[in-house]
C-alpha cells in the first residue's frame, strides 16, 4: 500500500542558547516509489559554533547513504544510514583535540511506503497519534554510549490519518498526552501545518528552552482520475462568474483540503449508474471538471433526471457557500475584535514603559491591566501567535520596571548526587570562603570548586541546623535530639554549654565569640557565650520583638530577623527597632526561607523558593530600614534552600546541587 506524507516543521519557545534546526528530504524522482521520506529534528546543546556544519554533516551523510540503493530492504538501508551518522558524529570528534563537538537531542525517522523507521538520541522523542490516541514511539530507543549515537531502532506499520511527531525534546513536560492528541488527532491533508501552530500556541508559555519539531500526516496514496489530479484551484471558472464562482472555489477548496472529496467524487457507486458520467470522465483526460460542466447543461438530449441531479448539486453548494460567507464573516470580525484588544494592550505596554520610570505602580497597573486584555486573545480561538508575543512583551516590560534579572542558566558549581545518590541538601556554610554543604548527617566540602568526599557527620545523629563559628574557624551542627556537633581541624567532636542544655530552633549564627539560636516556638534568641571548653549557659536575648512568625536570621552588628510573611525585625541590645523595606518590589514576598548578610555586606539577601528568587535590599544606616535594590529569579533548578553571597558570588542551593552566577556580570 503506498502512502503520501505531507511534512512541516515549527522552532517552539524562545530560548537561543542551543543550537536547533529541521530537517527533512524526499527523492525529487523516485520511479519505484521505494525511496521514502527521512526526517531528523536535531539540538546541539553545548557548541553553538559549528552545530549548523555538524547538524548540515550528519544529515547528508544519512541522506546520502539512505538513498544509496533504493532497491534494498528499507529497514536495512535505514540501518546502513544510522552507521554512517555515527561514523559522522565519531570523525568530527576526532578532529577536536578535547574530543567534544557538544550534547546531542536527535531524532531520525523515515517513512516507506506504509512503515515508519525512528531511531532517538539523548532527549529526543517521536510520538505517533492514530486517531487521538498518542504512542511514544521511540520509548526506550535511546542509550547512552561512547562510541555510538545512534543504538537502535523501532519500526512499524503506519494507517491513513496518522500523524507522526519527530521532535529534539520530551514533549510530554509541556502537554498531557490528551491535548497532544486532540491537536494532531483531526488532522487532514494540508492541516499539519496548522496543528504544528496550535502546538506551538498551547506550550510557547509552558516551555523554557526551545524545541524543534516536525510533524508528518501519511494519507493512502489516491488514484488519478483521466491521468490527472482533480483541482478544485479552477472549477467554475467558466460558466459560472463573479461572485458565486468565488463561493463554489472556496467550498471546493476547502472539501479537497479536508477531506480529499473532490478526486474520488466520480467513482461514488450510487452515481456510477448514471452513464453521462463517463463524458465527464473523459473529459477529464484533458480539462477540469470546470470546462466540462458548462458542456454538459446544454446538451439538448440531457435525460431530465440528469439536469434535476445537477441542479440538487449547484443548489447544495449554493446553500453551502451562503453558509460559508456568513461564516467567515463572523470569523474577521472576531479576528479584528481581538485585533483591537492587541491593539489597546500594545498601547497601554508603551504608557506604562513611559510612566513606569517615574511611578512603578502605576506602570504595574498599566502592565496588568494590557496582560489581561492580552489573556482573552490567548483564550480565543484567534490571533493566539501574536497574543503570546506580547506576554512576553509585557513580561520583559514588567521585568525593567522592577529591576528583575532571570537567570535562565546558572552555573552548576558541584552536584552532590556525584558522591551520594539520595541526597537531600540542608543547607550552605561559608567559612573563610570555603562552601560547605551538609544534610541529616553528611558533610560536602567544596576546595576550589571542586568537590570532595563527603564526610560522614555522625552515624547516631541526625542534623536539623547548621552554621560557621568563625571566631573558632569550625562549623556547628544542632542535632535533632537536642546535642551540637563541633567541625573543628578535620574532626568532629560534640560540644556542651555548662548546664548540658542546647535549646531548639528554626534558625542559628554566631557573631563575636557568641552563639544565637532563633527559637520561635518560645518566642526568643538565646544566645551563648563561648568558653574555654564549650559555651555558656544560654541567655534570653529577646525584650520586647513578637518572633511567633520568625523564621531565619542573620547578623552583622545588628540581628536580623525574617519572619514568615516577608517582614523584617531589626533587633540591638536585645531591642527591637523599626526596620522598613523602602520601594518594595511589586510582587510581594509571602513566603521566603531565608535571610543572608554579614558584617562585611551592603545588602539583605532573602531566598523565597516559591518564587524560585533572591530578593536584594540595600542596608540604609544612617535612615533605617532597607531599600528594594533587584531581584534574581533562577530558572531551570530545582527547589532553592539556601543562598550564600562571597567573592562576589551569589550562590544557591537545591536539594542537590549548588549555582552560582558573577554579581560583577549582572
Amino acid at each position: 500500500m503506498a502512502f503520501n506524507c505531507e511534512s512541516e516543521f515549527v522552532f517552539i519557545g524562545k530560548g537561543d542558547e542551543n543550537f536547533l534546526e529541521n530537517y527533512s528530504y524526499e527523492l525529487s524522482e523516485d520511479v519505484s516509489g521505494q525511496g521514502g521520506r527521512i526526517f531528523m529534528a536535531l539540538e546541539i546543546l553545548n557548541n553553538p559554533a559549528e552545530a549548523e556544519d555538524i547538524g548540515e554533516a550528519i544529515f547528508a551523510n544519512f541522506k546520502q547513504k539512505f538513498y544509496e540503493d533504493v532497491g534494498a530492504d528499507p529497514y536495512q538501508r535505514f540501518e546502513d544510514a544510522l552507521k554512517a551518522a555515527n561514523v559522522t558524529v565519531e570523525t568530527l570528534k576526532e578532529e577536536k583535540v578535547a574530543r567534544f563537538i557538544g550534547n546531542f537531542n536527535i531524532s531520525l525517522g523515515a517513512v516507506v511506503e506504509n512503515t515508519l523507521y525512528i531511531s532517538v538520541a539523548g532527549d529526543a522523542e517521536v510520538y505517533l497519534v492514530r486517531k487521538k490516541f498518542v504512542s511514544i514511539v521511540s520509548e526506550g530507543l535511546a542509550e547512552e554510549s561512547d562510541k555510538e549515537l545512534f543504538v537502535n531502532i523501532a519500526n512499524g506499520e503506519l494507517e491513513h490519518g496518522d500523524s507522526v511527531i519527530i521532535s529534539s525534546s520530551r514533549l510530554l513536560r509541556y502537554i498531557t498526552k490528551g491535548e497532544l492528541g486532540k491537536i494532531f488527532g483531526n488532522v487532514g491533508r494540508g492541516d499539519i501545518g496548522h496543528a504544528l501552530a496550535d502546538l506551538q500556541d498551547f506550550i510557547m508559555t509552558e516551555i523554557l528552552g526551545r524545541v524543534a519539531a516536525v510533524g508528518v500526516f501519511v494519507e493512502e496514496q489516491t488514484e488519478e482520475v483521466g491521468g490527472e489530479t482533480l483541482s478544485a484551484g479552477g472549477v467554475f471558472e467558466e460558466g459560472v462568474s463573479g461572485k458565486f464562482a468565488g463561493i463554489f472555489t472556496g467550498i471546493l477548496e476547502k472539501l479537497q483540503k479536508l477531506t480529499g472529496f473532490l478526486p474520488r467524487l466520480p467513482s461514488f457507486s450510487f452515481l456510477s449508474k448514471f452513464s453521462w458520467l463517463d463524458k465527464v470522465r473523459e473529459k477529464l483526460a484533458i480539462k477540469t471538471l470546470t470546462k466540462a460542466l458548462p458542456e454538459i447543461r446544454l446538451q439538448r438530449e440531457m435525460p431530465k433526471e440528469k439536469i434535476l441531479i445537477l441542479v440538487i448539486l449547484l443548489g447544495v453548494l449554493l446553500i453551502g457557500g451562503v453558509f460559508w460567507l456568513k461564516t467567515r464573516g463572523d470569523q474577521n470580525r472576531a479576528i479584528a475584535e481581538q485585533q483591537v484588544k492587541l491593539n489597546a494592550a500594545n498601547e497601554l505596554i508603551n504608557e506604562a514603559s513611559t510612566n513606569g520610570q517615574f511611578d512603578k505602580v502605576k506602570g504595574s497597573e498599566l502592565l496588568l491591566t494590557a496582560e489581561q486584555k492580552t489573556l482573552e486573545v490567548l483564550n480565543s480561538k484567534y490571533l493566539r501567535g501574536e497574543a503570546v508575543k506580547m506576554l512576553d512583551s509585557i513580561q520583559q516590560n514588567r521585568d525593567a520596571l522592577d529591576d528583575i534579572k532571570r537567570i535562565k542558566t546558572p552555573t552548576v558549581l558541584v552536584d552532590f548526587s556525584e558522591k551520594r545518590n539520595n541526597v537531600s541538601a540542608l543547607g550552605l556554610l561559608n567559612l573563610k570562603d570555603h562552601l560547605y554543604g551538609f544534610e541529616y548527617n553528611a558533610l560536602y566540602e567544596i576546595v576550589l570548586d571542586k568537590l570532595q568526599d563527603l564526610l560522614t557527620i555522625n552515624d547516631m545523629e541526625t542534623v536539623i541546623l547548621g552554621t560557621e563559628y568563625l571566631e573558632g574557624n569550625s562549623l556547628l551542627f544542632l542535632t535533632r535530639t537536642g546535642k551540637m556537633i563541633e567541625y573543628l581541624n578535620a574532626n568532629f567532636a560534640f560540644v556542651s554549654t555548662k548546664d548540658g542544655i542546647w535549646k531548639k530552633g528554626v534558625d542559628m549564627k554566631s557573631y563575636n565569640e557568641k552563639l544565637y539560636i532563633l527559637d520561635s516556638e518560645r518566642n526568643q534568641i538565646w544566645r551563648y557565650p563561648r568558653r574555654r571548653e564549650g559555651f555558656d549557659v544560654g541567655e534570653q536575648y529577646n525584650q520586647n520583638a513578637d518572633l511567633s512568625k520568625a523564621i531565619s536570621l542573620a547578623i552583622d552588628s545588628s540581628i536580623y530577623v525574617l519572619n514568615s510573611d516577608g517582614t523584617i525585625i531589626q533587633m540591638y541590645q536585645g531591642q527591637k527597632q523599626d526596620y522598613p523595606l523602602k520601594r518594595p518590589p511589586l510582587s510581594a514576598m509571602n513566603s521566603p526561607v531565608k535571610i543572608y548578610t554579614n558584617a562585611n555586606l551592603n545588602y539583605l539577601y532573602i531566598l523565597e523558593p516559591s518564587k524560585q528568587r533572591v530578593v536584594v535590599f540595600r542596608k540604609d544606616p544612617k535612615n533605617g530600614g532597607a531599600q528594594y535594590q533587584t531581584q534574581y529569579i533562577f530558572e531551570k533548578t530545582g527547589v532553592l534552600r539556601d543562598v550564600v553571597v562571597s567573592d562576589n558570588r551569589l550562590y544557591v542551593m537545591d536539594d542537590k546541587k549548588v549555582y552560582f552566577v558573577n554579581l560583577s556580570g549582572l
